[in-house]
């Protein structure tokens, strides 16, 4: 049987990907760098805290055993748990948010994978070896999520539950100090435990259980591997890919990342629901700050974008979850409430009958020109059109957060504080952001969770 090979000169990709992470234990990392690493860390805590809340996380916090020593949990004071299930229930909260980073190369959201692979294994772990294993498990996960975007999507498997093995392998494997040949065990055990369907959005609050079971079944294939256990060499090449593409990767493995790094190409939203939301909102934005347009004035509202932000689409509003993925009412509910924030989202405004009756009146179309630049672009085009006959419209290339537009540290502390702070003191809240500032390299990163956990008077 003569075997596929995806890669230059026929290397294993299993192996290239494990190079990968060896080089990046090694390299040199910029002052920007751990800047953007720290903002992105910070940024999927405040998430954590928002996904928590919900009937779902407690449930799952009943299911899992508790420790007198083990791993602390969002929002759940000294409560501790072993590091697998401690995984699940973090990443599970990152991605319930619907505000978490995500990827435009790889259309997956790699923090709800990676930062829990960090918080479960970081005690006695200094701030070098944390930022390397965050630029490992992003650069990894991105790299496969990318190799088949947007087809994995099109093909009716979600991009972030079905690589989040692999990502949080990559960044386990540098917290653990592996070596090559562990870290290649590790990523091809972690191949079994891939698995994520889009279908599952349409049961939207318990969607990101795939994405929760998904790192836990990475961390337990990377603690595996530790103890000598093998997997199949070539299980991308002859498993996964024929899986879940058909074919061989549509970009190379081992093609250079857009921005240098995963993690400098990766974005950050500054409202919730799913980033196909965010150009539209950006569009409207700019028209409304220029213009105050009463609902009871629009004639219609036509916005144009790429196909796949109209094929992600939930149409029925049932939940706040429904809500996240419906473009109609991210427009209305920014021009009738004034904002996009994550009470915007919230279920009470569904009977709202001045917000309901103006989604009536939104077209949602595909754009040539915005379906030519996805997936390397995300855009929108508004036009608002009043029954006076005025026009207002304004298009988006990038939205607020992405590499091209970066968004602001304050946003990102806002997000934080607002989030956390039903749940920990302002006194730690202000602790913490001391502790994540590149420039106070003095505290060590257990005191970070040993504030998010309580354990500091």
């Amino acid at each position: 049987m003569v075997k596929k090979r995806f890669s230059k000169n026929n290397i294993p990709l299993a192996q290239v990907l494990s190079q990968k992470i060896e080089e990046i234990k090694t390299r040199s990392i910029s002052f920007e760098e751990r800047l953007i690493l720290r903002q992105h860390l910070l940024d999927a805590i405040a998430s954590a805290y928002i996904g928590r809340r919900g009937r779902l996380f407690e449930d799952l916090i009943n299911l899992c055993p508790k420790t007198s020593k083990g791993v602390g949990l969002p929002g759940c004071g000294k409560l501790r748990m072993q590091p697998l299930d401690a995984s699940m229930l973090w990443a599970f909260a990152i991605h319930a948010s619907v505000f978490e980073d995500g990827s435009r190369e790889g259309a997956c959201h790699p923090a709800s994978a990676i930062i829990p692979s960090i918080l479960v294994l970081s005690e006695e772990k200094d701030w070098d070896k944390i930022d390397r294993a965050i630029l490992a498990g992003y650069e990894v996960m991105i790299l496969i999520a990318r190799s088949g975007n947007p087809q994995f999507t099109l093909r009716g498997f979600h991009p972030t539950a079905i690589t989040a093995p692999f990502g949080c392998v990559a960044a386990s494997s540098v917290m653990l100090d592996y070596d090559l040949s562990t870290i290649q065990n590790a990523l091809c055990l972690s191949v079994m435990g891939s698995s994520g369907l889009i279908t599952s959005f349409r049961a939207g609050k318990t969607q990101p259980l795939q994405v929760g079971w998904a790192v836990r079944n990475g961390l337990a294939a990377a603690m595996i591997a530790k103890k000598g256990h093998q997997g199949y060499i070539y299980i991308f090449e002859e498993g996964f890919f024929p899986a879940y593409l058909g074919n061989a990767p549509l970009i190379p493995i081992d093609k250079p990342m857009e921005y240098g790094n995963a993690v400098k190409g990766s974005y950050l939203k500054p409202y919730p629901g799913c980033r196909h939301l965010h150009p539209s909102i950006d569009a409207l934005s700019k028209i409304l700050n220029g213009n105050p347009i009463q609902p009871s004035d629009i004639e219609k509202i036509e916005v144009k974008t790429y196909r796949v932000a109209l094929e992600t689409e939930i149409h029925s509003l049932r939940s706040r979850e429904d809500a996240y993925f419906n473009i109609p009412y991210a427009i209305a509910s920014r021009i009738v409430l004034g904002k996009s924030d994550w009470e915007a989202f919230d279920e009470k405004n569904f009977s709202n009958p001045e917000l309901l009756g103006l989604m009536k009146k939104v077209d949602v179309l595909i754009d040539k020109e915005f379906e030519e630049l996805y997936p390397k672009q995300r855009g929108a085009i508004v036009e608002i059109v009043m029954k006076n006959g005025e026009r207002f419209s304004e298009r988006i290339y990038h939205a607020l957060g992405e590499p091209e537009n970066p968004l602001p540290q304050s946003f990102t502390l806002e997000k934080f504080y607002k989030a956390s702070r039903d749940f920990i003191s302002e006194k730690s809240i202000e602790r913490i952001k001391t502790i994540l500032d590149v420039l106070n390299p003095a505290d060590s990163p257990d005191l970070l969770f040993k504030e998010l956990y309580g354990e500091v008077e």
